[in-house]
């Protein structure tokens, strides 16, 4: 079956079942039937054919049961939640997707993971509203169901705030944007001198829509607000909230600030809970993402205030202090019926940390085991392990395969009890246009929608790419643009020349400027030929 992600269980049986806009589509979950209706209604046939779905209280949440009767010409889908006939119903469009033809197969079939997650950064660079919907379509295809968005950064400040209306007029805006990583270390980058980011957030009224097609897709978005660091957009609009008070503008280079907010300051606290008033009345799910990476304490080492709030809390160090910045913010979400996650650097403070705050697991630092302790006390993980699911990435150094092979026990987890599940990260510092996007992120979202889903026992990467290459059709219907073979698989050779790279090979190999420039010279020659 060329299915992605792999079901859990199935039998292929001899015949195949015609269905069209004439098959009698019913059931109990409106949701699905509405969308089985759509899509048949462009196969022509069906007559006397029937899909059914139908409520069942012992079928695994999110699961699903397909069954085929080639007799009785009829399809019928068995779930206990709208989520899992949903799923099913992909599973059967990707069947029969090309003709309406659905070859008879009884399924069974149930996710691995609760969270099956995506992450796109949108504050680097920005992506429209129509690209965002493409993409929760595209993974509410491959069953994934949480959608991350990152909404800030140091670089851009994209949701729209309407108590602080600063933070889009000016914070959503920098100078200049750099185009490589060369001379980075002596603040000699190449870069684009244009403004970027003049109107680039999102008004409340897109975000909602957004929220709303996305539900209907059965994923849930989280929206991020980076805090205390990653801060110097809203800093640049709000100099009190520093620890020095004093003025700066967006940050024109990517990488750790060390301008972050002010934790011994009463209004951060009060700046950090209105942004989460006007935001939860939006994001109705149940999760707030506040960052919490990268958070260099040389400010507050020096910072009366924050040596000040360090002694009243009676805390032990700057650490602490951020830790007792988290329980705050976690508090207050809970006031607002949410959860809070963090990636996982807020577990430096893990041991006065709320045992309700999830960890998305990102990094590992030598000789760090915060998390093995968080888990053993009952403490939630997200896995999203730099080294495997980095998505900006170029597949040479991280070709599919090894995201593909991800698994919790890689990384010494051996009880999975306390991990919600995975998350795979797209960020885009040096991601600046829709083609590199898809070129970088198509192919992993695809492979890491099975590393979710389906038990590591079940995968085989060598059996996922065989049916990735025979679906290609599929995807491309959906707008899904899965890169060259040769791309994904890593055998293309970082320095390639000009001369013997493709347009895909140019997405991944060169750094923006010169990918630009690439891009301006395959042009030409195309108009030659």
């Amino acid at each position: 079956m060329n299915i992605i992600p792999r079901p859990l269980h199935y039998v292929i049986k001899e015949h195949a079942i015609k269905l069209g806009k004439s098959t009698k589509i019913t059931g109990d979950f409106a949701g699905a039937v509405k969308f089985a209706k759509e899509f048949f209604a462009s196969f022509e046939g069906g007559q006397g054919t029937s899909l059914k779905f139908v409520k069942d209280e012992y079928v695994a949440e999110e699961g699903y049961v397909i069954s085929t009767d080639k007799a009785e010409e009829s399809v019928t889908v068995s779930a206990s939640t709208e989520a899992g006939a949903y799923y099913a119903l992909m599973t059967i469009e990707q069947s029969a997707y090309k003709d309406g033809q659905l070859h008879c197969t009884d399924i069974q079939d149930k996710p691995r993971y609760k969270h099956r997650g995506f992450m796109l950064d949108c504050a680097r660079h920005f992506w429209t509203v129509e690209k965002i919907k493409e993409i929760l379509e595209i993974m509410s295809r491959l069953k994934m169901n949480v959608f991350h968005w990152h909404l800030t950064d140091d670089q851009g400040w994209r949701a729209e705030i309407k108590k602080y209306p600063l933070l889009t007029q000016k914070g959503s805006v920098r100078k200049s944007t750099p185009l490589s990583l060369k001379g980075y270390l002596r603040g000699k980058e190449p870069r684009d001198n244009t403004p970027y980011g003049e109107g680039c957030f999102y008004t409340q009224e897109q975000m909602r829509d957004i929220v709303a097609f996305a539900k209907e897709r059965h994923i849930e978005i989280i929206p991020e607000i980076d805090m205390p660091g990653h801060m110097v957009a809203a800093i640049a609009c709000y100099p009190h909230l520093s620890c020095r008070g004093e003025e700066t503008e967006v940050s024109v280079r990517w990488g750790v600030m060390d301008n972050i907010l002010c934790c011994g300051k009463e209004e951060v606290y009060s700046f950090a809970k209105d942004i989460i008033d006007e935001l939860c009345e939006i994001f109705p799910g149940k999760y707030f993402h506040i960052g919490g990476d990268e958070v260099p304490k040389a400010r507050w080492q020096k910072c009366p205030l924050c040596q000040a709030k360090i002694k009243e809390q009676n805390l032990k160090d700057v650490n602490a202090l951020q830790g007792y910045f988290n329980n705050v913010i976690a508090e207050y979400l809970k006031s607002k019926g949410k959860a809070m996650i963090g990636w996982n650097e807020i577990l430096d403070a893990h041991d006065i940390m709320d045992k309700d705050i999830i960890a998305q697991w990102w990094t590992r630092r030598k000789g760090d085991k915060n998390e093995f302790a968080w888990m053993e006390k009952g403490g939630k993980i997200v896995i999203s392990m730099v080294n495997y699911v980095y998505m900006d990435h170029p597949y040479n150094v991280r070709p599919l395969s090894k995201t593909y092979s991800l698994a919790a026990e890689k990384l010494g987890v051996m009880n999975e009890n306390n991990v919600v599940g995975m998350e795979i990260p797209q960020w885009t510092e040096y991601i600046r246009d829709v083609d590199k996007l898809d070129m970088l992120t198509m192919a992993r979202l695809t492979a890491f929608s099975e590393v979710c889903w389906t038990p590591a026992e079940k995968r085989n990467y060598n059996d996922f790419e065989q049916r990735l290459e025979a679906s290609r059709e599929y995807l491309d219907g959906i707008k899904c643009r899965i890169c060259p073979q040769a791309i994904y698989s890593g055998k293309t050779h970082p320095r390639l020349k000009f001369t013997c790279a493709s347009k895909w090979n140019l997405w991944r190999v060169y750094p923006d400027y010169e990918f630009d420039e690439m891009k301006k010279m395959l042009a030409r020659k195309e108009s030659e030929k």
